[in-house]
């Protein structure tokens, strides 16, 4: 039977991959919940060299691509979007041809967003990008690729921030305006708000992430040891895997905590609402963030949350309700959040409560507006 739904075209590197099922599932989350209302087609560019490494995992159906993207690693960078172009154009140009997409949305500015633009002009397609922090944080930190995110935000029906703060950063570029909506993530609540079992015996601080230095694991492991005599009882466990790994466990020995600090690895995303619901506080003590939405995650769970005062975090946490806001860069912020945090009695409920504003019905109701308008 024919479909009658327009069809919308998604061009994101953030979604997950068959060898990390866990990577950016919230888009997933988001696009996934446009289904009743456009027939989706994604086309999702991974590095050249990891789509080679696990190629043999790789399985292309009807409406989902993933592309090898080429690119000169660690020079050229301006030229990025020439490269995403070009590999997407040689290895689906066709596919894309055949699908007769009514829009394209791009998730991620640069190169994404620039090469999804010029695809939407070879095709003539109705063209819509969406900003998530260091895209438009680091990425624009460069005139050159600076000018090319303006230079396609020209073209874009419309733009999605996912926080204010990032709003008023493409404005300060140049960036019209009228044409950005702020439409902060959601999250599921019938997911987070349920009863699990206890994963782990002590009561701990809880970290999900990528284990890199801008998330502030090791402001997070630094700080946490110079409250740790005080709190005998309670330890800290970091979620996720990264490149900091490796330190992070020396510094730990170093420190003489290492039975006080456990390291899970990457865990699967259904396993993080049993993590979440026991643990004593989410602490997430990045450099630079656009909304995680593991922080909503956490208030769904009623938890408490020590987190950075940087991007959108401080848009959507109130230090009445949800926890601690400190600056980045700083252990000592981090144990002195942690001290301060046992020292209140948090509302599981009001924290739940206030949680409830974001949702992912809300967002979809927002976005499908937004796909709906022409902000030209």
């Amino acid at each position: 039977m024919k479909c009658n739904k327009d069809k919308l075209l998604i061009i994101t590197n953030l979604y997950p991959l068959p060898w990390e099922p866990n990577r950016a599932t919230f888009n997933r989350q988001q696009f996934e919940n446009l289904a009743q209302d456009y027939e989706l087609d994604f086309l999702i560019p991974v590095a050249f060299n990891d789509w080679f490494k696990n190629r043999k995992q790789v399985t292309q159906t009807a409406n989902k691509r993933f592309i090898p993207y080429f690119f000169t690693p660690k020079i050229g960078r301006r030229f990025y979007a020439v490269f995403m172009f070009f590999s997407i154009l040689f290895h689906s140009g066709f596919w894309i041809k055949q699908r007769k997409a009514k829009k394209i949305l791009a998730s991620w500015a640069y190169p994404d967003a620039v090469a999804a633009n010029w695809l939407s002009k070879l095709f003539s397609i109705d063209f819509y990008f969406k900003v998530h922090g260091s895209d438009i944080d680091i990425q624009c930190k460069n005139k050159s690729r600076a000018k090319q995110v303006v230079n396609m935000s020209k073209n874009a029906k419309g733009i999605l921030s996912v926080s204010q703060a990032l709003a008023n950063k493409m404005i300060t570029l140049g960036i019209n305006a009228n044409k950005i909506e702020v439409i902060y993530n959601g999250v599921d609540h019938h997911k987070f708000n349920v009863q699990t079992q206890r994963p782990y015996k002590n009561h701990y601080l809880f970290f999900v992430g990528n284990l890199k230095h801008d998330k502030g694991v090791m402001e997070l492991l630094t700080g946490f040891a110079q409250i740790s005599q005080q709190h005998p009882d309670l330890h800290l466990v970091y979620a996720g895997n990264g490149v900091m790994m490796a330190s992070l466990q020396s510094q730990t020995a170093q420190l003489k905590i290492t039975d006080r600090v456990k390291f899970l690895g990457n865990i699967n995303h259904g396993d993080v609402p049993q993590w979440l619901n026991h643990c004593q506080a989410l602490v997430l003590p990045s450099y630079h963030e656009g909304v995680p939405n593991v922080l909503l995650e956490a208030m769904a769970c009623g938890k408490p949350v020590i987190a950075t005062n940087v991007g959108g975090i401080p848009e959507i946490i109130d230090e009445s309700i949800c926890g601690h806001l400190i600056p980045p860069e700083n252990s000592q912020a981090v144990a002195s959040a942690i001290t301060a945090l046992f020292e209140k009695n948090w509302s599981e409920v009001a924290i739940k409560q206030y949680s409830q504003q974001y949702s992912w019905e809300r967002n979809k109701k927002q976005l499908i507006n937004l796909l709906s308008a022409d902000k030209n």
